[in-house]
């Protein structure tokens, strides 16, 4: 039986050896030089793209340097040393010579002897009853308390005691309000006020002297009083009145 010789197979290392030494060598070595040098400028791109923007040089100069300053801090025993209360004041200063205040000359005044001769009493006579009547009695529902009219419910005696000057007389005067239950008794009596006329001539500040009998008629003589009209005047007139309230002017009460 005849064996027949083995071939041997050629191997792949010829093969090898003759693609490097053609062209495909080199494309390979250039695909890996350019492949490393785009790596390189992505690499400077993207640093360039995230990196923060600098400020001109401008800018940069037009800005004033700034200076921190630290304040010295003060030491406790300083503190205390300025408020303590046994740090003695300042001597006051001294006045200089030249303002010295001069000395005031002694004037001697003679004294002089007055002959006094005694004076006595004097008696001056006043007429205290001025009459401020007018005779307003029967001048209507208004009249009355203002003279010494005779009429029903009208007669005032006006003297007007304590009052020294000019008579004053009303124009126009309201008759009180009597009290029904002293009209019911028959009371009769009086009030005294004084009060003020301004110079409009209306009556103000009323106020109470005396009454007889006490109780009964002084709010109505005092409101009655205060709807007084008189002259106009300059000044303000201090009046002193006696105002009678007699039982006949129940009559002419219109409440």
């Amino acid at each position: 039986m005849m064996s027949t010789p083995a071939t041997s197979q050629p191997t792949s290392a010829p093969l090898a050896a003759s693609l490097l030494d053609d062209g495909s060598g080199r494309r390979l070595m250039l695909a890996s030089i350019a492949a490393l040098g785009v790596a390189i400028a992505l690499f400077l791109w993207m640093s360039w793209m995230t990196r923060s923007p600098e400020a001109p040089l401008d800018a940069q100069r037009r800005t004033p340097p700034v200076e921190i300053v630290k304040a010295p801090e003060e030491t406790p025993e300083t503190v205390e040393s300025m408020f303590s209360p046994e740090a003695e004041p300042p001597p006051p200063p001294a006045a200089p010579p030249g303002l010295s205040a001069p000395k005031a000359p002694q004037v001697r005044v003679p004294t002089l002897a007055l002959n006094t001769a005694a004076i006595g009493d004097i008696a001056v006579s006043v007429n205290s009853g001025i009459n401020t009547g007018v005779g307003l009695a029967n001048a209507g529902a208004f009249a009355g308390f203002a003279g010494s009219g005779s009429g029903t419910g009208g007669g005032g005696d006006g003297t007007g005691r304590g009052f020294t000057g000019k008579p004053v007389v009303p124009l126009s005067t309201a008759r009180p309000q009597m009290p029904e239950w002293a009209c019911d008794k028959g009371i009769r009596g009086w009030v005294e006020v004084m009060f003020t006329v301004m110079p409009s001539g209306l009556v103000r500040n009323v106020k109470l002297i005396d009454a007889d009998p006490r109780g009964v008629f002084e709010a109505a003589a005092i409101e009655s009083i205060g709807n007084w009209i008189y002259e106009r005047g300059k000044v303000a007139r201090e009046v002193k009145q006696r105002v009678p309230m007699n039982p006949e002017d129940c009559a002419y009460n219109w409440r």
